[in-house]
């Protein structure tokens, strides 16, 4: 029995190690955080920019932590204004997706959810080529 249960956490642990599983995972717990601060925001408030906003301006700083020290196992300071770049971009498709789907009738909750796997691949696209790059990006002068 003991083998099997070191055989299953040594399984899992090497599932962890790749990225992208790190992402999915972090990212689901980044996701409660975000999406639950949202729902709980767009019922108190009943007004889905606001909630959708101040949701996302509170989950940056959250996610920036999770994300950088857990999936890219990088949290230096100067990656926080790329990772916020990314995560304005994310807002602007929320933002698009939740308009599109209200003027639809679709409940503002029930809207915020199915956008959830956009924003998953988005922030992860951008997270991993800009913000979290294995390589440096080179710039190259104009000569």
């Amino acid at each position: 029995m003991m083998g099997l249960m070191s055989r299953a956490l040594l399984a899992a642990k090497r599932c962890l190690d790749v990225r992208f599983l790190r992402f999915l995972v972090v990212g689901g717990f980044n996701t409660l955080f975000g999406f639950g601060l949202f729902y709980t925001v767009l019922r108190l408030s009943g007004a889905p920019m606001f909630a959708l906003t101040f949701s996302t301006i509170l989950a940056i700083l959250f996610n920036f932590m999770t994300t950088g020290g857990l999936v890219f196992r990088n949290t230096e300071r100067r990656r926080l204004l790329p990772f916020f770049g990314v995560y304005v971009i994310v807002y602007l498709y929320n933002a698009a997706g939740l308009t599109i789907f209200q003027a639809a009738g679709v409940d503002a909750g029930l809207a915020g959810l199915l956008l959830l796997p956009g924003a998953v691949l988005i922030s992860y696209a951008l997270n991993r080529s800009f913000v979290f790059a294995s390589k440096p990006i080179e710039r190259t002068r104009a000569t």
